[in-house]
């Protein structure tokens, strides 16, 4: 994990929702974000913008009530491509990139399900979805290592607990990320570390096709999952020899399953026998 940040960008989507279960796919129709500077102990800018949902366009009496976006607020919107790239350039005129910020979120749900179901709905693959939209912090697990305290909260128990009033609309998803910024900034004020707490699992990602180099031999093969084990695995069985390290072209021992959800298609990779 990278050292403790003191920029941060809380993001709080507001997505398709019905009574019951959600539709399938889910899509996001509100994409806000504030940026904090916990250094400066202040918001320094906000993005925000609706969304047009395409597989399920019509909102339901339920998603207006909840959110309060209106059905004419998503009509009008751009689709989730184009509003991915404006965040993404919005990102990049204040210098951000994925080693000098991280995204605050309440809960995973965001990012760990909300972007890669959308991704999958956008036809956008996630190895193509820059870093940092693969990894966050939660700001539950901040306010509970900062307070000591024994289980995770809601925003507006985290709220009341901080004697800070609700602004806005509850559930509009930029008014959410107003109230996390001010949350983030009084477990600042109270000596809290915002260091990554989650990153998406290798679960999401696709299939890699792949090059596997033992001694002067070279294979090519396409591992299921990116899972250093089932990797180690997948070259034992192709080499009918047990495998137990792996590394890069570059000499870069991979060490853990995150490593691989890096690589490219068609990436080298060599491996060794035990010592």
């Amino acid at each position: 994990m990278p050292p403790a940040l003191d920029t941060i960008v809380v993001l709080d989507f507001e997505a398709t929702c019905q009574r019951g279960a959600p539709p399938s796919p889910q899509e996001v129709i509100e994409f806000p974000s504030v940026l904090v500077s916990l250094r400066e102990r202040a918001v320094l800018d906000s993005f925000s913008s609706f969304v047009r949902p395409t597989h399920h366009p019509q909102l339901s009496e339920f998603c207006r009530a909840l959110t309060s976006i209106r059905q004419e607020d998503v009509d009008a919107a751009p689709t989730f491509p184009e509003v991915l790239a404006r965040h993404q350039a919005w990102l990049a005129g204040h210098g951000l990139h994925a080693d000098n910020f991280a995204f605050v979120t309440c809960g995973d749900w965001d990012l760990v399900r909300m972007m890669p179901n959308q991704c999958a709905a956008a036809g956008i693959s996630v190895v193509t979805l820059p870093r940092m939209y693969r990894r966050w912090i939660n700001i539950k697990r901040v306010y509970t290592d900062t307070l000591r305290k024994g289980r995770s909260y809601g925003m507006t128990s985290m709220l009341r607990s901080l004697k800070l009033p609700l602004e806005g609309t509850h559930h509009r998803g930029i008014d959410d990320c107003g109230n996390i910024a001010r949350i983030a900034l009084a477990l600042a004020a109270r000596g809290a570390s915002f260091e990554l707490t989650n990153r998406l699992p290798a679960e999401f990602y696709p299939a890699l096709p792949l090059a596997l180099r033992w001694n002067d031999r070279t294979v090519h093969a396409t591992l299921g999952q990116r899972l250093r084990a089932q990797l180690l695995a997948l070259a034992s069985d192709l080499f009918q020899t047990p495998m137990a390290r792996v590394t890069t072209p570059d000499g870069v021992e991979v060490t853990d399953d995150q490593q691989l959800t890096e690589l490219p298609d068609g990436a080298l990779l060599q491996v060794y026998e035990p010592a």
